[in-house]
């Protein structure tokens, strides 16, 4: 009987699908909330995973798991105006939490389920702030381990711009380490259409995915950008751009969409360094015209900074960057495939001991300025001298694991940086679960498992 109630409670939890509130909208520290069942296992209980603003992973066990999924739904019912909850009614809303979660487990004291309730959401809102993160909560908290129980990426990579239609040129920039600067998933003859997008998007929530992101090419090509970012309110949203094209009117139209993160390229603080690796003279007082309008639109900016030998003075970029205002940098090596990969080839790329040294500066400087740094290449260095290097955490590869991707002609991809014609299917005219289970997806899926390399990285020789 046990057996059986427990079959029918895992079920209930599975259907209900992902549920999600965000705490302190308008506050310094926003905290958007998805709690994402496990795939339903008849001898074993996995945890829910909680994820937190799209970054922090934090496995929850099914008891807290279904004192939270009780938690969100009341909240959301009380929220439905969209207006703040009063005092009164957050009372009211434990005494509804209480009542149903005593109801599936009768033993436990009142005071019990408040206490866990209000343990778990001061720890979500702390990590959301940065604070007081777990170790567990990471990207690879055991992902690996875990896969088994997830039916979806926790976030899809919407390449919602081509580089070319027709092979005319939509990007206005011409980086010379772009990854995305070739191979035919990236030049289509046709773009999709706002309702090809919003009916993707719709796929998305249906596959349990609570993490979009916004990118291209340069996804602020595309007039509707604005209209697709608000039809996506219900995830955590993200945009990557070069900045080039943002102005004080788009800037503020995306904060109104309710966008949680911009990411900016800047390659440099010095104008010449940056406007000959994006191939255009002036790119530079645009991209950062762009970051200043971003800011002073209140977005949550954050800077990325491609690292190659001509801009190996990231530690002067770093002090530029803190003076714009921003508080979120990440930096990379070159991911191995269009442009960049014949910088590679070159020898233009920073090897792992210049590598290292830029890094080590950079972290050095970053304490000093109180920004918040990650690097995002795996394999480019090895875990111990990402330890020796103070980085928060070492970075592995997600392809068709915590993260895929949407090419511009809807079919999906590993990851968006996988554009050598390769696919999984196509998310407008294939079924979820035959993408995810495609067979070429499961061995990503159980190589990840076994490596910190990216997988592009691979075939190249250093």
């Amino acid at each position: 009987m046990i057996i059986i109630r427990d079959i029918i409670r895992k079920r209930k939890t599975w259907r209900e699908g992902v549920t999600h509130v965000t705490l302190d909208p308008d506050g310094p520290g926003v905290a958007r909330l998805h709690l994402v069942p496990p795939k339903p296992s008849i001898f074993r209980d996995p945890p829910s995973l909680l994820v937190i603003n799209g970054t922090w992973f934090l496995p929850i066990g099914p008891s807290w798991a279904t004192i939270m999924r009780i938690f969100f739904n009341e909240l959301q019912d009380c929220c439905k105006d969209k207006r703040e909850v009063r005092p009164e009614e957050i009372k009211h809303i434990e005494r509804a939490v209480v009542s149903k979660a005593r109801k599936l487990y009768p033993g436990i004291k009142e005071d019990t389920i408040i206490n866990d309730l209000s343990e778990i959401i001061t720890l979500a809102i702390n990590i959301a702030r940065g604070e007081n993160i777990p170790k567990e909560a990471g990207l690879g908290f055991n992902m690996n381990q875990y896969s088994k129980y997830m039916t979806a990426p926790h976030r899809m990579d919407l390449i919602v711009a081509p580089m070319s239609i027709n092979e005319n040129r939509i990007c206005p920039l011409n980086c010379v380490c772009c990854y995305a600067d070739s191979g035919q998933l990236m030049d289509i003859k046709r773009p999709l259409s706002t309702e090809e997008w919003k009916k993707i998007i719709d796929k998305c929530r249906d596959a349990r995915i609570p993490m979009v992101t916004f990118t291209g090419g340069e996804p602020l090509t595309r007039p509707d950008i604005v209209e697709l970012i608000e039809y996506a309110r219900w995830f955590v949203t993200r945009l990557n751009t070069n900045g080039y094209l943002i102005t004080p009117r788009l800037a503020s139209c995306l904060y109104n969409a309710s966008l949680d993160g911009i990411q900016i390229t800047l390659y440099s603080h010095d104008a010449r360094i940056h406007d000959s690796l994006v191939g255009k003279s002036g790119a530079w007082e645009k991209t950062v015209a762009g970051i200043k309008y971003s800011l002073e639109a209140g977005l949550c900016v954050s800077i990325n900074t491609p690292l190659v030998e001509k801009n190996s003075d990231y530690g002067n970029t770093l002090r530029f960057i803190k003076e714009l205002g921003v508080c979120y940098v990440t930096c990379s090596s070159l991911i191995p495939t269009g442009g960049a990969k014949e910088q590679i080839i070159t020898g233009k790329v920073l090897d792992s001991i210049a590598l290292k040294e830029v890094l080590n500066e950079a972290v050095s400087i970053c304490n000093e300025l109180d920004l918040e740094i990650s690097f995002t290449s795996p394999g480019w260095l090895k875990e111990d001298d990402i330890i020796d290097i103070g980085l928060p955490s070492s970075p592995i590869c997600g392809a068709c694991l915590s993260n895929m991707a949407v090419a511009p002609s809807g079919d999906v991809v590993p990851c968006q940086s996988w554009l050598n014609g390769q696919t999984l299917g196509n998310i407008l005219t294939n079924s979820w679960k035959d993408i995810w289970e495609n067979p070429q997806s499961k061995k990503i899926r159980k190589d990840n498992a076994n490596k910190s390399k990216c997988g592009l990285k691979e075939d190249l020789e250093f």
